[in-house]
């Protein structure tokens, strides 16, 4: 499809409209409702329409999926904190209110068998922690953050105990205050040490690999 068709206000209208219908579906009946008759009858459009612009159910689910990815984000501030927390929130909020978590869920489980979902799981991780990931890279360039922080690693740490509760846990205590408490936890095990190596010279606190006569002088 040429990018002048994606311009058309009435193109754009009508995916709009195709893509709310689908959400609806998704929030409603989950990932597998999510077919072309399905959102088609949904919507009100007929199934040849959906057809023009989502060939495939997969494409329809892709669109559908970025979508709700990129509306989840929020936009860093430059406090390492609130931006984490900010960010942790949104995606709390979208996996439990939107059905983005059992969207989620169902395409990690089958993608290893179909390549196309594999991909397509592939690309919602990427968009889904871009801007954690943005955050961490600032934070680390500002010296907030040890140095040796892997981000994946760190992505994982904020990202993890949330859909590990919401797999496992009751969706009550999967609120706001527990988000708060998961970046607080990886905050206090990843800013950098009280003891770094600025700090230590700047309070004349000797090396550890000191030789003994720059340590102890012997009495005369």
């Amino acid at each position: 499809m040429s990018a002048d068709t994606y311009l058309d206000p009435r193109v754009l209208r009508t995916r709009r409209h195709v893509l709310a219908s689908a959400r609806a579906v998704l929030v409603e009946e989950g990932w597998q409702g999510v077919t072309v008759t399905r959102v088609a009858d949904r919507s009100g459009y007929a199934r040849t329409t959906l057809y023009r612009h989502w060939p495939q159910r997969l494409d329809l689910l892709r669109d559908l999926i970025t979508e709700e990815v990129h509306l989840l984000h929020t936009a860093p501030t430059g406090d390492v904190r609130a931006d984490l927390v900010a960010e942790l929130e949104a995606f709390r909020v979208a996996i439990t209110t939107t059905g983005l978590g059992r969207v989620m869920i169902a395409i990690g489980q089958q993608a290893s068998d179909d390549a196309e979902l594999a991909e397509l799981s592939s690309a919602v991780r990427a968009d889904g922690t871009r801007v954690l990931e943005e955050v961490i890279t600032a934070a680390l360039a500002r010296g907030e953050l040890g140095a040796q922080l892997d981000r994946d690693v760190a992505v994982a740490q904020l990202v993890g105990p949330v859909l590990f509760r919401y797999l496992f846990d009751s969706h009550e205590d999967l609120d706001d205050a527990f988000v708060a408490s998961v970046v607080d936890l990886f905050l206090r095990g990843a800013s950098c040490p009280a003891g770094s190596e600025d700090e230590r010279l700047s309070a004349g606190t000797p090396d550890s690999d000191a030789t003994p006569h720059e340590e102890t002088r012997n009495p005369s």
